[in-house]
């Protein structure tokens, strides 16, 4: 035996080493899972004389993949090439090029189709069948018939819908066309319908590892459990206390499935932290121990305990914000880097405010794994309704939106509609005046123009405050109900929307003049941001992330920010144990990203949806103990008294405003020292009855005021 696996701590070697029959690894956070699966394959191969073709290792990345290959070539002696370490659907692949062929009308030579093919296909299948492809979107419907191959519906909202699935996998096998989810259904199929087959790869595979086994679905358990009931050589590496992904289909109750169908399955708890200071886990155990059954773990290190983790509760979220701007400032000149900060939200439109104070403050940041707010499809396209409300000439942002939700709007009549404007050197919204009459698409064209009309009346009446726009618009345009057909996706994509009722709040009390100049002051600052206001060279940014997306990841500082009720926990989840279980699991998950440093806050009142509201901690504070985390809280007693007036935040229409009152303040006179809401810090330079002129830093210059507005405050 060699000396591979002296530098694994006694439970990993214990895992391992322990090759044979069903075994199931608890690993905690950070606790070295992936050494270990790698450490026991090369193990295999170097001390038992296991052939890599042998392995399969399955992972739910072709990242990790390629990782986990990377770190075993290193290992070993042997050809790795022939080893199987791939994710699900490409280890299916591989088997059906290899054997589809027994299943009826299908070969060897099938077409994968990607999510946009996919889409095409159902759109042509509803055609086919004389349905409406406005009542049956395709994309919602591509959603459903995903939903239900991954065991996330057991059947479909309508009989209309099934019927489309039917015709749709119809039409795939006359056309030698599989889709994504297709590869594990597939390969169950072949394996349940040909056993010999099936035999085959149970010969082949005599030791099977899977990585990330809480996140499996129905599905990819079933393919598990076919593949390793010969040998029973099964090991499975996960953790219960970071199962996040139910939204997608995974079943974290497979790891009990597990122990149920092989009863003498040996279990391994990996507890040792590698990550983390003592501190910063003590929070994570308290947090997780609130879940009921589950594999108790106690993760512990050898390192310090380290800083203690700091609380911090804010009069709003703009000064939350500030204050996270504020601490990366004061780290980095500790010695700490940009690439060292991460901060982490429930939901993506809370890094609205994040970002407008990072890059107002000149601190690089990207949104990792997504789009920075003003980026996001959605608030694109209802910032280019505002443009064309105000402008009517703005063709630019005439054809982004005229078939935005869908209206029949093909391209042909765009054409036609471009070369009449040419010919009369007018905008494309005067040309529909001037247009031929007739043909398929005018009348929704006519439809449109008299939307954008009753859309600018409505916008230009004082009646109607700003915090209506943008609920306004999205009801008229038909835009929130498209959002809504999308599900869970079109819900989160709807947040974006409606927050950009705050930003519209905001915009009335930044910018002097009518409405209509605010609002393209607004649009104005909003198109001058470029990425190069945001990022540098390399990766040496702070980085912006949701809990899903920071699952996996590390960093020397973390920021777990908006932690309270109705944000996070979800108000979604707040009527279910179950839910509140997998919300407490995302808390475990973004606490142990922090290696070093860990802050936590939250703000007493939080604009949201253009609703202003007094907010309550997370009841995950209350599970932490206030007595783990250093407070930094220094709100004044009054406000305490002002917001408990208020109703709490529950998530609902961007209309449903509360209002901020306005209060007068002190006699404000010329050298007084004040600040802005959004523009910092100034000084008076000339004081004109209620209206003062303040000299704010570089980024904004001059600017004229109203005293007692409520973004102003004497310093």
């Amino acid at each position: 035996m060699s000396d591979l696996l002296n530098g694994l701590n006694e439970a990993q070697r214990l895992a391992a080493e322990t090759t044979e029959g069903p075994v199931m690894v608890m690993a905690g956070a950070g606790s070295g899972k992936t050494r270990v699966l790698t450490y026991r394959i090369a193990h295999l191969i170097n001390d038992l004389g296991v052939m890599p073709y042998n392995i399969l290792a399955v992972t739910f990345t072709n990242k990790a993949a390629n990782e986990m290959k990377e770190r075993i070539s290193k290992l070993v002696d042997a050809d790795i090439q022939r080893m199987w370490v791939a994710t699900f659907h490409s280890i299916c692949c591989r088997i059906l090029r290899r054997d589809i062929s027994h299943l009826e009308g299908f070969k060897s030579s099938f077409t994968i189709l990607d999510e946009e093919d996919s889409v095409k296909e159902i759109k042509e299948t509803i055609k086919e069948m004389g349905l409406s492809t406005d009542e049956y979107k395709p994309k919602n419907v591509k959603c459903e018939i995903s939903s239900f191959k991954n065991d996330m519906k057991s059947k479909f909202d309508d009989t209309t819908t099934e019927q489309i699935y039917f015709a749709y996998e119809r039409r795939l096998k006359e056309e030698n066309l599989l889709d994504f989810d297709d590869l594990i259904l597939k390969t169950i199929e072949l394996f349940e319908a040909f056993p010999d087959v099936l035999h085959k790869y149970q010969d082949i595979f005599t030791y099977l590892m899977i990585d990330e086994f809480q996140d499996t679905n129905t599905y990819q358990y079933k393919l598990v459990k076919m593949l390793g009931e010969k040998t029973r050589n099964i090991f499975i590496v996960g953790d219960q206390d970071q199962s996040i992904y139910s939204f997608r289909g995974a079943r974290i109750e497979n790891i009990n499935k597990f122990q149920r169908d092989f009863k003498d399955t040996k279990v391994i708890m990996l507890e040792q932290n590698y990550r983390s200071t003592q501190n910063i886990l003590d929070i994570a155990n308290r947090v997780i121990d609130n879940n009921g059954s589950r594999f108790k773990k106690n993760l512990f290190t050898d390192s310090k305990d380290g800083i203690k983790p700091i609380f911090n509760k804010l009069n709003n979220a703009y000064g939350e914000a500030c204050y996270v701007s504020d601490e990366i400032k004061r780290l980095m000149e500790m010695g700490y880097s940009y690439k060292d900060f991460a901060v982490i939200y429930r939901s993506n439109y809370i890094s609205r405010n994040f970002e407008d104070v990072l890059l107002r403050q000149g601190i690089p940041y990207t949104i990792y794994g997504g789009l920075s707010f003003f980026a996001r499809k959605e608030v694109k396209d209802i910032l280019a309704y505002i443009r064309l409300i105000i402008d009517y000439d703005d063709s630019f942002s005439f054809k982004r939106i005229v078939n935005e939700p869908k209206r029949k709007i093909g391209p042909a009549l765009i054409k036609r509609l471009e070369d009449c404007a040419r010919e009369n050197n007018c905008s494309l919204f005067k040309a529909i005046d001037l247009i031929d009459r007739g043909g398929q698409g005018y009348n929704s064209l006519l439809d449109f123009k008299f939307t954008i009309i009753e859309l600018e009346e409505y916008l230009s009446s004082e009646e109607h405050k700003m915090n209506e726009i943008v609920d306004f618009i999205i009801n008229r345009t038909g835009y929130k109900a498209m959002l809504k057909a999308e599900g869970d996706e079109g819900e989160e994509r709807l947040k974006n929307v409606e927050e950009l009722t705050t930003v519209l709040i905001e915009t009335d009390e930044m910018y002097e003049g009518t409405r209509k100049e605010k609002l393209m002051q607004m649009l104005q600052e909003i198109a001058l941001r470029t990425d190069a206001d945001t990022k540098r060279e390399g990766d040496d940014v702070v980085k912006l992330m949701t809990y899903h997306q920071a699952k996996g990841l590390e960093y020397k500082v973390v920021f777990l920010v908006a932690f309270e009720e109705g944000v996070f926990p979800s108000s979604m989840a707040s009527f279910s144990e179950r839910d509140i279980e997998e919300e407490r699991r995302i808390c475990y998950v973004g606490i142990t990203r922090a290696r070093e440093r860990l802050y936590i806050t939250c703000a007493s009142e939080r604009m949201v949806f253009g609703r202003t509201n007094s907010m309550f901690e997370s009841r995950f504070l209350k599970e932490i103990g206030k007595e783990s985390l250093e407070d930094k809280t220094v709100i004044p007693k009054k406000v305490f008294a002002q917001s408990n007036t208020k109703k709490p935040f529950v998530p609902g229409k961007a209309s449903d405003v509360v209002e901020t009152k306005r209060t007068n303040t002190t006699d404000i006179s010329i050298g007084d020292k004040v600040n802005h809401k959004a523009f910092g810090d100034g000084t008076v330079v000339a004081v004109n009855g209620d209206v003062i002129t303040v000299a704010f830093g570089e980024a904004f210059g001059v600017k004229k005021l109203l005293a007692n507005h409520p973004s102003i405050r004497r310093l």
